[in-house]
């Protein structure tokens, strides 16, 4: 595969994860469910470029996680070469999904995704905590197919 259409992949997927958590910031701040809810609520969004949001809008990562991906966008490459919500680099597909709330305290929760994208099984188990009175994503367990944790992608050195 080519390095122009590995880029033109990667531009999609990152364009479809800018969607979907545009998508996010608008979920109510004392529902990790209902985050959760909001990055699959659209299973085709648009082909094209989001508007960029306000400079203020509020992320839905936590700060270590936030930390994380400023490092990866850095990058010459970045690791993360796919769009970690969806577990792909095309737009999404996602059949039987199913969205479960497994725990939650005061700070902290774990909300399960499985769904099929493309007839592909996937598996996510999202840690969120609470920071500055709301909701955040603090790390994803990508189970299916990957096997691995969000942060421990974004901080891996696959380019050596």
């Amino acid at each position: 595969m080519g390095i122009g259409v590995k880029m033109s992949r990667l531009a999609a997927a990152l364009a479809v994860t800018v969607l979907v958590t545009g998508a996010a910031w608008a979920a109510p701040a004392n529902d990790p469910l209902a985050l959760v809810q909001s990055l699959y609520a659209d299973s085709h969004a648009a082909d094209e470029e989001p508007a960029a949001g306000p400079e203020d809008e509020p992320s839905i990562y936590g700060a270590s996680l936030r930390a994380l991906f400023a490092v990866d966008a850095g990058r010459d490459m970045n690791n993360l070469d796919f769009d970690w919500v969806s577990g792909g680099q095309d737009l999404p597909d996602y059949q039987g999904l199913k969205i479960v709330l497994v725990s939650k305290s005061e700070t902290a929760a774990r909300v399960r995704v499985t769904f099929r994208n493309y007839s592909d099984p996937r598996e996510r188990d999202i840690d969120l905590v609470t920071e500055d009175g709301r909701w955040v994503i603090e790390d994803v367990y990508l189970k299916t197919p990957e096997k691995a944790w969000l942060s421990r992608i974004l901080v891996e050195n696959r380019q050596d």
